[in-house]
């Protein structure tokens, strides 16, 4: 299976037609989604749990009544206003592969809120290969989809590739390993299913007639050898997987060893080549303009730098000469005043009850008295420079210039022009190493040919896992058939014979499911081991697992036998193992299904999250979409992953449009210059 296409529709704070591509390339199965705390990563994560299995999306039972009050609490209100949405809906495309043909389907669910009363609608459209567009099916097939989308994606192995980080921390923290196997591991081999026909058949068989018990026994024994044959291909197909495995594993080491030997005679450098180039034309530009700066400072201020003693002087002289000027405008206004205030003191209207003898004599003391202020107050003299207000000011601004920043300039930009020319020339030597054309051509050649072949096994290597899917489904099928026709209802009165015949049924479905159980019980420890091994750095620590068959209780060993403990290994290891065992198990399923994981690194170690990253995500599955925050996958990580991505982008909360909004990048360009804020 392989989801391709995600609308959403006013759903959330996803506001009018939201639509994520899916799609991936051939070596490239991730899909990164990355935005912010709030932004809509969990309302798309929920999103295509809820279109495909709509009310039963949910882990606990959920009346209609919930269900309906959780679809009106999603659909998008608007912004500073108490008015939503008239109607919301989410849309899904995505392709599985049936009967050796590529089958494409579109599944929509839409919800109208008409008063507060929610109307859902579910259509199912199938893609015409002629035409390419999707056709709606008819009512027929579309009572159908909870049978298909439950043998597609059984809702008890759902949270195998559909979960957060979070679920990981649980199982680690919790120590639950052994409860998230057992509660999956019926589901994900379609035994939960046997179990209900076992049970189905007690009741059934007491209803039936002797004869229509044969007739069913009979059928039973037809679909069962119809399952031995299946398991038969689906053990040869296992063969075949572990032969292909082998030739993927030294073909993996030849290209390991064909790229070293690149490496070590200048792939690097060779690949790198351009890049070089552009920077070194760059670097002689910026040193060429910091030489022209350097240029312009000595021409300019730089020379009055070198005398600050003497440029102090000039401005205390500057200052004395505005001290003086302000002294001459000071003796013309007392001047002028004075003369003012004395025809003021003569006039008849100042003092007019005094008599002349007394006004004459203040008079003269107050004359005497600004006489002497007057005279108290030097001459202007010459001044030094011979400048205006606005130059003089303008001069000691320049001086204070020179003082305070020339200096510095000149010290930053050789600084500068050091660094730079130190880069020029390890460019020039990363571009001198670089060899020539006919030297790397028959590295690379050969490269590019193991590279080539090693595709094609793993191509081989998906094909048969799908077909080993479809035996699977087959069995499915099956049990599904079974059930059907122990549904039917007759009457028989001789119940006893029935019963007995009934109880021999029950007795060989128990031996099928503990067949079955055994055998990929053994399959689910060596893939945990593997995965185990693969995920933690100390190479050989634990070389041996076991998995109880009635508790599923899951115990880890040393190459001697010695248990190990769950409390002997690091917060980090648990976490490796948490995320072995849901590896494990998805692989165990043998579903061809993709990974969608939300909060991907929470409270990882950098050690851990390293491993995660690098072995993880880029093999996890043939599709791997994660949701993650920038400071989970950051810009090291995103480097690391970049080669494995068919497709990034980013969701963004606008506060001011109360909506989210879809930037079709990641966070960081290819320099790790951040190009989207948060």
């Amino acid at each position: 299976m392989l989801l391709t296409k995600v609308i959403i529709n006013d759903f959330g704070v996803y506001r009018g037609r939201n639509e994520f591509n899916f799609q991936t390339e051939p070596g490239k199965p991730i899909i990164l989604c990355g935005g912010t705390n709030g932004a809509g990563k969990t309302t798309l994560f929920e999103s295509v749990m809820l279109c495909f299995y709509g009310q039963n999306s949910f882990e606990q039972k959920t009346s209609q009544k919930q269900y309906h009050d959780r679809i009106l609490r999603k659909i998008h209100r608007y912004l500073g206003t108490k008015k939503s949405a008239d109607e919301t809906s989410i849309i899904i495309e995505f392709q599985f592969a049936h009967e050796g043909k590529i089958v494409e389907y579109q599944v929509m669910r839409m919800w109208q809120n008409n008063d507060g009363k929610i109307d859902e609608t579910f259509t199912i459209k199938k893609k015409n290969p002629e035409d390419e567009k999707f056709v709606k099916l008819d009512s027929i097939e579309e009572s159908a989809w909870q049978i298909f989308i439950e043998q597609l994606i059984p809702k008890g192995i759902v949270k195998l590739f559909f979960f957060d980080g979070e679920q990981i921390q649980k199982i680690a923290d919790e120590g639950e390993e052994d409860k998230h196997i057992k509660s999956s591991f019926d589901a994900l081999l379609g035994l939960d299913l046997v179990k209900q026909l076992i049970d189905d058949i007690g009741l059934t068989i007491l209803r039936n007639s002797k004869g229509e018990i044969k007739k069913i026994l009979e059928e039973i024994n037809l679909l069962t050898k119809e399952k031995d044959e299946s398991e038969k291909k689906i053990e040869s197909l296992h063969d075949k997987q572990i032969n292909l495995e082998t030739k993927i594993g030294f073909l993996q080491k030849q290209a390991d060893v064909q790229e070293a030997n690149f490496k070590k005679i200048g792939g690097e450098f060779a690949r790198n080549r351009e890049e070089l180039t552009i920077e070194k034309a760059r670097l002689e530009s910026k040193l060429e303009n910091t030489e022209k700066e350097i240029r312009e400072l000595c021409s300019d201020t730089l020379p009055f730098s070198l005398i600050p003693k003497q440029l102090e002087e000039i401005k205390n002289e500057i200052k004395a000469d505005q001290q003086k000027i302000e002294d001459g405008f000071e003796k013309i206004i007392l001047e002028k005043n004075f003369q003012d205030l004395l025809d003021n003191i003569k006039s008849e209207s100042f003092l007019p009850n005094i008599n002349n003898d007394v006004k004459q004599n203040v008079t003269k003391q107050i004359d005497e008295l600004l006489k002497n202020k007057i005279e108290s107050i030097s001459n202007p003299t010459k001044t030094t420079f011979n400048l205006s207000a606005n130059d003089m000011n303008h001069a000691i601004q320049l001086i204070d210039n020179v003082n305070d920043s020339a200096e510095q300039k000149i010290e930053n930009l050789a600084m500068s022009y050091n660094n730079d020319s130190n880069s020029l020339e390890q460019t020039k030597v990363g571009l001198d190493s670089a060899p020539r054309e006919d030297e790397m051509g028959p590295i690379f050649s050969e490269l590019t040919q193991t590279s080539r072949e090693l595709g094609e096994l793993e191509n081989e290597l998906e094909h048969l896992l799908t077909l080993e899917s479809q035996e699977k489904s087959l069995i499915i099928l099956v049990n599904s058939k079974i059930r059907t026709n122990l549904t039917k209802k007759h009457e028989d009165k001789k119940r006893m014979a029935g019963l007995e015949i009934g109880s021999n049924v029950q007795d060989v479905l128990e031996d099928y499911a503990n067949s079955l159980r055994s055998k990929k019980l053994e399959l689910l420890e060596s893939y945990i081991l593997d995965k185990l091994q693969v995920l933690l750095h100390k190479k050989n620590f634990i070389e041996k697992i076991s998995i109880d068959k009635e508790t599923f209780e899951v115990k880890l060993y040393k190459g001697n036998d010695d248990e190990i403990t769950k409390d002997m290994l690091s917060k980090g290891e648990l976490q490796m193992y948490a995320t072995a065992v849901v590896w494990g198990l998805a692989l165990t399923s043998g579903r061809p299904l993709p990974f969608m994981i939300d909060t991907p690194l929470a409270r990882l170690d950098e050690e851990h999250r390293k491993s995660i990253v690098e072995k993880f995500y880029p093999n996890a599955s043939h599709q791997t979409i994660i949701l993650s925050t920038d400071s989970e996958v950051n810009f090291e990580y995103y480097k690391k992953l970049e080669p494995y991505i068919s497709n990034s982008f980013v969701i963004q909360y606008d506060s001011d449009k109360g909506s989210t909004k879809k930037h079709d990048t990641y966070f960081f360009d290819k320099k790790g210059e951040r190009v989207i804020e948060v």
